[in-house]
This record gives C-alpha cells, structure tokens and sequence, in this order.
C-alpha cells in the first residue's frame, strides 16, 4: 500500500491578508505536465464544484491562461519538461494569484519554490478539503 502524500500548507495570502481558498466555488489554475497527474488534480477539483483552468503543460500556456482567465488560485508544478516555473510564479504574484506548488511525493523543491504553500503526492478530494478545512 501507499502511504499517501504529505500535505504541508499555511495560510494562503493575498495581498498581505490571509484569504480562506476553495470554501466556495472557484477558478482555479492547474499548470502541470504530467498527464496523469493534472487529470488527478482537475477530476479532484471539478468534485469540489471548481472551476479548473487548464491543465496548462508549459509556460506560455499558463501564462496565457493567467492573463486570459483570471484564476483565483493556481496549483503549479515545479518543472514543466525542461522549463522551470519561475517565470509563472513571477506572473502570479504580479496579478496577486495565490500558488500552491505541486510536488511528486519524495521530489526535490528548487529554493525558488522553498516559501511557498505545497501539495506533495496525488491529490484526491479528500486529501484537498484537508488542506483548506
């Protein structure tokens, strides 16, 4: 058997104040590459009632999305194919998106990352209103 992710996340701030996330419903922002895992994450969310924006595979995808959509929130993964999301994260903080980072349980988190909320292991709906409850 597995032993389930770990689940490591503080209050998510917005603008300086501490903001309750995914209470209601949601425009939420997934940049992941990995297929099976974004599927994971958006099947998840959406049972939550969430609106799921993405999944974005790279970069210039999510960018896109962050400056099309507007998402409340966004879960991003550290690494999308040979790119980094540094320049994602730049983006959300600029547009005053809260970021959740996405972590393969046992996966190393780059310094960019390191104080940031983080979501290490395959989400499940159970495991997300853990999080948040």
């Amino acid at each position: 058997g597995t032993s389930g992710g770990r689940y490591r996340c503080g209050d998510v701030r917005r603008r300086g104040r501490p903001e309750t996330v995914l209470t209601m419903a949601s425009r939420i922002l997934v940049v992941e590459d990995n297929l099976e895992q974004a599927k994971a994450l958006k099947q998840a969310l959406e049972s939550l009632g969430h609106t799921v924006l993405g999944p974005a595979p790279d970069c210039s995808s999510a960018l896109e999305l962050i400056w099309r959509e507007k998402p409340d929130i966004a879960f991003i993964d550290t690494h999308l194919g040979s790119e980094t999301c540094e320049v994602v994260l730049d983006e959300c903080d600029q547009q005053a998106v809260p970021v959740i980072i996405t972590l393969e349980e046992g996966g190393d988190l780059p310094h960019f990352c390191a104080a940031r909320n983080q979501l290490a292991g395959a989400p499940d709906a159970e495991k997300l209103l853990r999080m948040f409850a």
